[in-house]
């Protein structure tokens, strides 16, 4: 064996990423039009005051994890946060509108469960892992509302995704469900509509 044989059989080396850990910050003021992406909030403190209201706007906090954060009756309006993490923080009162959260997953987080129907991503495939991850995060909480908001969610998410997965046309769902899988998902999704028949003659009688 050569030395360029060897060589090409090494593993390269991992190299040091480009996230920015931002610990023990606190915002005292508005914030418009910013690029946060790729961040480790640590800690990380945002509260509003009857007086004075905290708001986030257009601001991009893409693949970012926000860590023992505290973000209280904060307003977030248009922001993207596209594969991020939240865990163990505390976003109790504060309040997203025409936010983006793709791939976004929730850990021990305190947040209103009006997300589910406000922020919910619009393709049933990332609908459904949203409220996967909510449903999660609100069990580690003991909120049983919440659960069985996000519960209902995702059933729905669910079924409307094992539709379109046979019967839809589209070339996401062709490509991705090609012979036997669209079966299979046929199957899936008749499963939901049997399943919703007996609840409702259950109710019924």
């Amino acid at each position: 064996m050569n030395n360029s044989e060897t060589t090409s059989s090494v593993p390269p080396e991992p190299r040091d990423g480009n996230r920015e850990i931002l610990a023990d910050k606190y915002f005292s003021k508005s914030v418009e039009d910013k690029d946060y992406r790729f961040k480790l909030f640590l800690r990380l403190g945002a509260v509003s005051s009857p007086s004075k209201q905290i708001r986030f706007v257009n601001v991009r906090f893409d693949h970012s994890i926000f860590d023992g954060c505290y973000v209280r009756d904060c307003v977030f309006d248009s922001c993207q946060f596209v594969g991020c993490r939240f865990v163990n923080s505390n976003f109790h009162g504060s309040r997203f509108s025409g936010c983006k959260f793709d791939y976004a997953t929730f850990e021990k987080t305190q947040i209103d469960s009006e997300i589910l129907d406000r922020e919910a991503p619009w393709q049933e495939n990332l609908k459904m892992r949203f409220a996967r991850s909510l449903r999660t995060n609100y069990q580690q909480l003991g909120d049983a509302e919440a659960v069985n908001r996000a519960i209902s969610l995702e059933l729905d998410a669910t079924k409307q995704h094992n539709y379109k997965a046979w019967a839809s046309g589209e070339s996401y769902y062709v490509r991705k469900y090609p012979g036997l899988q669209k079966v299979k998902r046929f199957f899936l999704w008749l499963k939901f509509i049997l399943l919703d028949f007996c609840g409702v003659m259950a109710k019924a009688f």
